[in-house]
């Protein structure tokens, strides 16, 4: 009779201690870290007291790394398997990066950046590209296709107003036209160049056909809307770990659907 009961109380410990296991289990959350240096446009000198901050594309959780070091060094622990995009907020200004970091469960991800600071034009331009993106569901209209060459597949664009530039996520839209498309080339006058102002008619390669008065959009790279809105430059990877290559992960995007619209 007692053998029963103690065998009972076994059984009853047992379950317990499983339970309580099962539960802890089920409560860790998988973790990771990401560390790295900030540097000048030059890649070499550090910058000191600028803050990392990242924002989980899935929960919308917002983390920040203390300020840097003088050797421009920041670190951020335990943050949540996941993807992330990242900006860095400077004495000088805020940062944007086009850029997406995969943070992986007990990894520690390494990575430097460069800060890239927009001359004046460039940034006022970037900026009211990227204020319309924040409330027209991700899409800023910056121009019109003025005629389309097929034998070059090269559309003329007039740039109505903002900035177009090379590694641009560009919509173009229109009666009989829908497609979405990197910005790989872009010619002014003969020349290629960077980037196209308001006010002037450039050459713009595209993957598909196009009509005159087709709108063309510039939309948020991934799909992830802009970190800041009012950044004075732009922030690179310029170095990292094996991991952060596979790290970076892109944002599975729905072809002539806007990321924006349900």
């Amino acid at each position: 009779m007692k053998a029963g009961k103690s065998l009972k109380k076994c059984v009853f410990l047992f379950f317990i201690v499983a339970w309580t296991v099962g539960a802890a289990a089920a409560q860790t959350v998988e973790r990771g870290h990401l560390v790295g240096n900030i540097f000048a446009r030059d890649g070499k000198t550090p910058v000191a007291g600028a803050v990392v901050r990242l924002k989980n594309i899935t929960s919308g959780a917002v983390s920040a790394a203390d300020p840097t070091d003088a050797q421009g060094y920041f670190r951020l622990e335990n943050l949540s398997k996941g993807i992330y995009q990242f900006g860095v907020t400077t004495p000088e200004g805020d940062f944007n990066s086009s850029e997406l970091i995969g943070i992986l469960a007990n990894e520690t991800t390494r990575i430097s950046l460069a800060l890239d600071v927009y001359d004046s034009a460039v940034q006022t331009a970037v900026q009211e590209v990227l204020r319309e993106q924040a409330v027209e569901e991700g899409e800023s209209r910056i121009g019109r296709v003025v005629r389309y060459n097929p034998a070059t597949r090269e559309a003329e664009v007039f740039i109505e107003k903002g900035i177009l530039q090379l590694d641009d996520r560009v919509r173009v839209k229109g009666l009989q036209t829908n497609f979405f498309q990197n910005v790989d080339k872009l010619g002014l006058a003969g020349e290629s160049v960077k980037r196209l102002f308001a006010g002037q008619n450039g050459l713009m390669p595209t993957e598909r056909s196009t009509e005159p008065g087709d709108g063309v959009y510039v939309v948020c790279k991934k799909g992830v809307p802009p970190f800041f809105l009012t950044p004075c430059g732009i922030a690179s990877v310029i170095a990292g770990t094996g991991l952060i290559l596979s790290g970076v992960v892109e944002v599975p995007e729905k072809k002539d659907v806007s990321p924006f619209r349900k």
